[in-house]
């Protein structure tokens, strides 16, 4: 029996890009946030990069690990409560 491909994460909801999109993105060489903007034009949208919260987690785990986090833990750094 084959397991059910999880519904697809959206990271940006402004520009509707989605997880799978992003770390493709990454592999491919995006390895600063302004590449991974460039490139799927996640966080620039008109909230003003709320997603930027998960990106940069995202990003941070990869370059770190060489792997994708299960789960994206949000940087609240500086968010107000």
């Amino acid at each position: 029996m084959n397991p059910r491909k999880p519904k697809q994460e959206i990271i940006c909801l402004c520009n509707n890009v989605s997880r799978d999109t992003i770390e493709a993105a990454i592999r491919n060489g995006a390895d600063t946030l302004n590449k991974i903007f460039d490139c799927t034009s996640a966080g620039v949208g008109p909230c003003g990069g709320s997603c930027r919260r998960k990106l940069a987690p995202l990003l941070e785990h990869y370059l770190a690990t060489g792997q994708f986090p299960e789960t994206i833990k949000e940087d609240k750094r500086g968010k107000k409560r």
